[in-house]
């Protein structure tokens, strides 16, 4: 039955094209998330620095909430992007959260701040998830979707190389002078940010149109691959059971990831004071590396095997993180970019073992559901870190950087199992039926 379909784009569309328009909207999507690396946290210090307000606490505190919120968000997104469409799903997201991000300039108080902030969080529950699920709904099982997602994420990536720099240049008076008051330089920025969200939503909405006018073969053919499988429990059974599995392991590597990765530019601008110039060039030296780091796994973990390739990695994670507390500046900075890109280098093989393993009529709300069993631990461990800063545990932040972080990315590693478990059942029920 499958010889009989052709696999063929319609319309004279390659699949170099379907490619190149999902880089060009993940490419818009990690962009605009890029920003928020140095943006927020600077924000914050210049808002309240004057006031009583411990910053590096309230700026956990809001990135947390912000978490909490986007999960909240992603059963209704991963529902309505299963129902109505992706673009739909990314089109609300990038209004909502373009919006929020364009009146932050407004807000004076924390609680305005924190409001507005969480309405980002309604949007990226929307727009990431279907993003992701976008390209796996048009790419074939197998090495032609780790292929995807490695190259879009490698250009989304080097995409997200523009974010920091501007911002940082952008608010260095040093660097651009003449921009008074200090304000001026965070609205202009906030303005970027929330436009490129806009953007966003508007060519994720399009993009989608443009998949289902010339490519809508892929999903029927995959569909029938899906049907074939000689499992005896139900498929939406097993996608449940699937999603915990990987979810598990999200969990673990999420509350670890909180603890630590929100809080690494912090800790490097307490302990180093770099400008705003500096500290925005190491998230765009990092993600260069990222991007190719991505572009590798992408291309290769089909070869080498995706579960090896993600143990590998993030057994590296914890190790380069000891090199990244203990070491002065310039050894940070090396140790900063290797340990950011081997932590997420990981991701297209993820996303492309986990989208083999469940069904496409599920897969948003799939995503959704490993989404969440990422989101909230993430939000509670920067939580954790927000409320041990607050109360001054092991003193100052750079103090508190050098024992908590390594310790807490030990559990990277650990976060493998559960997604081999995952694996190991599905290829079971696949080979035996039972």
């Amino acid at each position: 039955m499958l010889e009989d379909v052709s696999f063929e784009p319609v319309n004279g569309v390659s699949d170099r094209s379907k490619v190149i328009g999902l880089s060009v909207l993940t490419a818009l999507s990690r962009l605009s998330n890029s920003f928020r690396e140095i943006v927020l946290f600077l924000f914050i210090i210049f808002i309240f620095s004057g006031s009583d307000v411990n910053t590096d606490a309230f700026y956990g505190l809001i990135v947390a909430v912000a978490g909490y919120v986007q999960a909240l968000a992603l059963f209704p997104a991963g529902t309505l992007s299963d129902k109505h469409g992706r673009g739909i799903a990314i089109l609300l997201g990038g209004l909502i959260s373009g919006l929020g991000l364009i009146m932050m300039p407004f807000a004076y108080d924390t609680t305005t701040v924190l409001i507005l902030y969480a309405l980002t969080g309604i949007g990226s529950g929307f727009t990431m998830t279907s993003i992701k699920t976008l390209v796996a709904d048009y790419t074939e099982r197998g090495e032609e979707r780790t292929r995807s997602y490695g190259i879009t994420m490698a250009v989304g990536t080097l995409a997200a190389v523009i974010g920091p720099l501007l911002a940082g240049f952008i608010l260095d008076p040093i660097a651009l002078p003449g921009i008074n008051p200090e304000m001026l330089r965070y609205s202009i920025v906030f303005f970027l940010w929330g436009g490129l969200r806009l953007i966003t939503g508007v060519i994720g909405f399009t993009t989608e149109r443009w998949l289902q006018k010339n490519i809508p073969q892929k999903i029927v053919a995959e569909i029938i691959e899906i049907e074939d499988k000689p499992q005896t429990i139900s498929d939406a059974k097993n996608d449940t059971i699937t999603s915990i599995l990987f979810g598990v392991s999200r969990l673990i590597m999420g509350f670890s990831s909180g603890m630590v990765v929100p809080f690494v530019i912090p800790w490097i601008n307490a302990t180093f004071t770099p400008s705003e110039v500096v500290l925005g060039s190491l998230p765009a030296i990092s993600n260069i590396t990222l991007a190719s780091g991505a572009l590798f796994v992408g291309l290769s973990s089909e070869r080498i095997g995706k579960v090896k390739m993600i143990s590998v990695l993030y057994i590296l994670a914890p190790i380069l993180t000891i090199g990244l507390v203990y070491t002065p500046f310039l050894l940070m900075a090396v140790f900063y970019v290797a340990r950011m890109a081997v932590a997420n280098m990981a991701q297209p093989a993820i996303d492309s073992l986990f989208m083999g393993e469940v069904s496409q009529k599920r897969r948003g709300r799939s995503l959704a559901l490993t989404r969440v069993m990422w989101t909230f631990p993430r939000q509670t461990g920067t939580l954790v870190t927000a409320f041990l800063l607050g109360v001054g545990f092991l003193g100052t932040t750079s103090q508190f950087g050098m024992v908590i972080f390594p310790l807490a990315m030990l559990l990277y590693p650990i976060s493998v199992i559960p997604m081999y478990i995952a694996v190991k059942r599905n290829r079971k029920l696949n080979t035996t039926g039972n």
